[in-house]
């Protein structure tokens, strides 16, 4: 009679666990790409939710919307709540009107730096009298600095949607080079007045971004070109 065989020969265990090996290589990748993908649909469908509650603020103020930036610096273009002065501002406005009822959505998915993320140490929810009246919260996108509301409550005038169909509205931050590679890293979602959102590759704005070295006046002419190619990218 022959011999009985269990198991498997080291052999073929070494070459089973090669084709495992290789199966997981070839697969990573694959769903690394996916699982980006669905972080950047959600990125986009999250500005769009900004651009719609942005529309209902307006509807309730002749058109208006808080749109713009603080303290004469166009890259300090995110603010929800100063706890320093005690006041919301710019995205902040929406939050006493009663409209940021799903605040997630003024997060990106993909941001890894703490304080830009959602209900964190350092940027916690919720802003304001209701949470830490002392904390300042920062929102997850940018607003077009269009209007300087200096260290106000409110600026003179706010601008309106309308007026804005044809440029953009919203992004992704970048206002420093780091503010880029903690999200998306190679390119910015830039949401434009006619609720279409577009993926700009950083090349195309690599050059004032770098230059764009600390939240600071001095920078305010390379945040106006980065702004400058989002239109020119619609």
């Amino acid at each position: 009679m022959g011999s009985r065989r269990d198991g498997f020969t080291l052999i073929e265990l070494l070459v089973v666990v090669s084709i495992i090996a290789l199966l997981i290589a070839i697969l990573l990748p694959a769903l690394a790409a996916v699982r980006g993908m669905a972080v950047r649909t959600q990125c986009q469908s999250n500005l769009r939710s900004v651009h719609q509650t942005f529309h209902a603020y307006a509807t309730e103020n002749r058109g208006q919307a808080p749109l713009g930036y603080r303290g004469g610096r166009k890259q300090w273009n995110t603010m929800v709540y100063s706890g320093t002065a005690g006041i919301f501002v710019l995205f902040g406005r929406l939050y006493p009107a009663d409209l940021m009822h799903a605040p997630e959505a003024f997060y990106c998915p993909a941001e890894t730096s703490p304080g830009q993320m959602f209900n964190t140490a350092e940027n916690p929810w919720p802003p304001g009298p209701d949470g830490d009246p002392a904390a300042n919260v920062q929102g997850g996108y940018a607003s077009r600095p269009i209007i300087d509301w200096a260290f106000a409550e409110l600026p003179p005038r706010m601008p309106r949607l309308d007026d804005l169909q044809h440029t953009a509205v919203f992004a992704d931050t970048a206002t420093l080079p780091d503010r880029v590679d903690s999200r998306h890293r190679t390119g910015v979602h830039v949401l434009y007045g006619d609720s279409a959102v577009r993926w700009i590759e950083r090349d195309h704005f690599d050059g004032p971004l770098g230059a764009s070295t600390g939240i600071d006046p001095a920078h305010n002419d390379h945040q106006r070109q980065i702004w400058d190619v989002f239109d020119q990218r619609r």
